[in-house]
């Protein structure tokens, strides 16, 4: 089946507009990221088990001192946080790969999400983080259908090829070659440059026009 959205030719030096699809892929992923702090701060309050561990030793024995779980949450959203702004700033610069990483960290958002299913159905503690994770999962999925879109593939096809026409430089300046000399005789005039009379060669005298 041929394909109805061809890709576009490169219009021009300046900046690319990206599409509303895309612009609404962005601002969907601002929010994705303000939630992942909400998401972290949830998690911490509600969760008992705390993600780092220190460890002393001590004459009678290691003692295992447990990390705030708040502070863990904490940290947690504030990476998940970075990365959607990360890919939020690639992608609106136009960055094909930037969408394929989007999707790809969308799809272990997703196994997050199925994991945090479980853990709701058996602690009911749990549910206050898998409805924040259930909301952020479905601002990745309109994010990721908005950047799928016909018109969005051309906005990334484009600023693509946009890279690809800047970062082109010519080995070597363009000189117009002038063409050859004659020994002894001024250089013949370039096109468009009215001719030039100077000191005859042969005696020293001023060189007059033709009649």
């Amino acid at each position: 089946m041929a394909n109805q959205y061809p890709q576009p030719a490169w219009p021009g030096p300046g900046p690319l507009t990206p599409p509303e699809a895309v612009k609404r892929a962005v601002v969907l992923i601002f929010s994705g990221a303000a939630l992942a702090i909400v998401y972290g701060v949830v998690d911490g309050l509600t969760t008992h088990n705390a993600v780092f561990y220190s460890y002393s030793s001590t004459p009678s024995g290691t003692t295992v001192h447990q990390a705030n779980s708040l502070a863990s949450g904490i940290v947690a959203g504030i990476i998940q946080c970075l990365l959607w702004l990360w890919m939020a700033w690639k992608i609106k610069a136009g960055r094909g790969w930037a969408r394929v990483l989007s999707t790809v960290f969308f799809g272990i958002f997703c196994l997050g999400l199925l994991v945090g299913l479980i853990g709701a159905v058996a602690h009911t503690g749990a549910i206050p983080v898998f409805l924040v994770t259930l909301v952020e999962w479905g601002l990745g999925l309109a994010a990721i259908l908005a950047l799928w879109r016909p018109e969005s593939t051309q906005f990334f096809a484009a600023a693509q090829q946009a890279k690809l026409t800047s970062a082109y430089v010519p080995p070597y300046p363009s000189v117009p070659y002038p063409g050859p000399q004659a020994p002894g005789y001024p250089p013949q005039p370039q096109y468009g440059q009215p001719p030039q009379y100077g000191q005859s060669p042969q005696d020293g005298g001023p060189q007059q026009p033709p009649s």
